[in-house]
C-alpha cells in the first residue's frame, strides 16, 4: 500500500558466477532459448504456447512488483492494464485492417501504420500509461485500504465499460482478426514448422528480458532508492526534499506501462479479447505471483509466474478446473508462513549453503508429491476439513506445546533484508 513499511536494501544479484543465482538464471535463459527447438522437434505445439503464456505474465508481475515490493503499493488495478494493451490490439486489427485494401499491390497506403504492430504496441504502452496516470494521481493522494479500494475501484469501472461496448463484442469478447504485422516479421509467422508459434515466443521471450533489464535499471537507480525510500520512511524522503508523490506516481505510470506490453502480447496470443481480463481475480492472481517468487525482488515475479501457472495447469488436470484453488489455497498459506522471502528468497547467494538448500529442496518435493498423492484419495471437502484441522493442531501446538511461531516470521519482516 501507499504506506509505511520496508525498503529492500539487501546486496543485489552480482553478475557473477560465484552467485548461484545467477547461474540459475542463466541456465533458465539458455533454457527458454532452445525450448522451441527441442519442442519444435517433440512437435510440442502446447509447450510453446504455454511458456510464451507463462513469459507474458511473468512480464505482467514484474511491473507490478515495481510498485508493490518495491514502493508497497498494493494495487488490485494492474489487470486493467493487460486489457487495455488487449484492445489496442484487437481494435486496431478490426478496424484499421482494411483501410489499404483498395490499394494496389506495390503502391504505399497512407493509412497502413494504423495496422501496423508498431502502433498497436505503442498504443497499448502509452494507453496504459495514460490511464495509469489517471489512476495513480487519484489513488495515491490515499494509504492503506483506501488506496487499495481505489483501484479496485477503477478496475471495475473499466471491466464494466468493456462489457458495454457492443461494438467490441461486450460481454461475449471479440476474436482477433490478424496477428500484430510489424515491417520484417509477423506474430503468426511460423518459424519450424506451420502453427508452432515460435515467433510469439520469441518475441515473449524478448519483452521478458527488456523488461527485467529496464526494471532492474529503474530500482538501482536514485529512482529506485527514493521509491524505496518513500515505502520505508515517506516522512524522512519528504524532509530531504524529494518529491515522494511525483516519483511514486511515476513508478506507477511505469508499471502500467510494461503490463500494457504483457496485454498486447497477451491478445495475440489468445487470439481473442474479453473484458474478463481486467477482472479484479486477474490483478490477485498477478499478485499471488509476486507474492510467491518474493516480493521487492527483480527475478522473483519470473519464478512466481512460472510456479503459479504450472501449479494451476497440474491441478487442474489432477482434481479438476472447480477445485484446483482448494488445493492451491493450504499451499500458499505454507509458503507465505514459511518462505518468508517467496520462492526466489530460498536460493542461497553462495555455494557453500546450496547443498543444504538441495536437500530441503528435494524434502519439499517429496513431501508436495506425498500431499497430492494423498490428495487424489481425497474429495475436496475432506481435503478443507483435514487442512482446518491441520491448522487447529498446529495452533494449539503453538499455544500450549511449546512449538515456535511461523507468524513470527512474518513480524520479521519489517526489518528484515530481502534479495534484490
Amino acid at each position: 500500500m501507499a504506506g509505511h513499511g520496508y525498503s529492500n536494501l539487501n546486496p543485489r544479484i552480482r553478475l557473477s558466477f560465484a552467485d548461484p543465482r545467477f547461474v540459475i538464471m542463466v541456465i533458465g535463459l539458455i533454457g527458454l532459448a532452445v525450448l522451441p527447438i527441442i519442442a519444435a522437434e517433440a512437435d510440442d505445439v502446447f509447450m510453446i504456447s504455454f511458456m510464451a503464456k507463462m513469459m507474458i505474465f511473468a512480464i505482467a508481475a514484474a511491473s507490478l512488483d515495481l510498485i508493490l515490493g518495491y514502493g508497497g503499493m498494493i494495487s488490485f488495478g494492474h489487470a486493467a492494464y493487460i486489457g487495455l494493451g488487449s484492445y489496442a490490439v484487437a481494435v486496431s486489427a478490426r478496424y484499421f485492417s482494411d483501410l489499404c485494401v483498395d490499394v494496389e499491390e506495390g503502391q504505399a497506403c497512407a493509412y497502413g501504420f494504423l495496422a501496423s504492430g508498431y502502433f498497436q504496441f505503442a498504443v497499448a504502452i502509452v494507453g496504459s500509461a495514460l490511464v495509469a496516470l489517471v489512476i495513480g494521481a487519484i489513488s495515491l493522494r490515499t494509504t492503506g485500504l483506501y488506496f487499495i479500494m481505489i483501484t479496485l475501484a477503477f478496475t471495475q469501472m473499466l471491466f464494466f465499460l468493456g462489457i458495454s461496448l457492443e461494438p467490441f463484442g461486450g460481454d461475449d469478447g471479440m476474436p482477433l482478426d490478424e496477428f500484430s504485422d510489424f515491417a520484417f516479421f509477423a506474430i503468426g509467422d511460423d518459424v519450424f514448422y506451420d502453427g508452432d508459434g515460435a515467433t510469439l515466443y520469441y518475441l515473449c521471450f524478448g519483452a521478458l528480458l527488456l523488461s527485467l533489464l529496464l526494471l532492474r535499471r529503474f530500482v538501482n537507480s536514485r529512482f529506485g532508492m527514493v521509491i524505496r525510500g518513500g515505502y520505508s520512511n515517506p516522512v524522512r524522503m519528504a524532509a530531504l526534499g524529494y518529491p515522494v508523490y511525483r516519483y511514486r506516481l511515476t513508478a506507477f505510470v511505469i508499471a502500467g506501462a510494461i503490463c500494457g506490453v504483457a496485454g498486447a502480447l497477451f491478445a495475440n496470443h489468445q487470439e481473442f479479447l474479453t473484458p474478463e481480463y481486467m477482472m479484479w481475480i486477474r490483478s490477485g492472481e498477478i499478485m499471488i505471483m509476486v507474492i510467491m517468487g518474493g516480493m521487492g525482488t527483480i527475478f522473483g515475479p519470473v519464478f512466481g509466474a512460472l510456479a503459479f501457472l504450472s501449479i494451476e495447469e497440474f491441478l487442474q488436470e489432477l482434481v479438476g478446473q472447480d477445485y484446483w484453488m482448494i488445493v492451491f489455497g493450504p499451499m500458499l498459506v505454507l509458503l507465505v508462513l514459511f518462505a518468508k522471502r517467496g520462492l526466489f528468497g530460498l536460493i542461497p547467494d553462495n555455494w557453500a549453503a546450496m547443498p543444504r538448500f538441495a536437500i530441503g529442496l528435494v524434502l519439499v518435493l517429496v513431501a508436495v508429491a506425498v500431499f497430492l498423492f494423498l490428495i487424489t484419495l481425497a474429495t475436496p471437502l475432506t481435503i478443507v476439513l483435514a487442512f482446518i484441522l491441520l491448522s487447529l493442531a498446529v495452533k494449539l501446538g503453538i499455544d500450549y506445546g511449546g512449538l515456535p511461531n511461523p507468524l513470527k516470521r512474518l513480524a520479521a519482516l519489517a526489518g528484515g533484508r530481502r534479495d534484490g
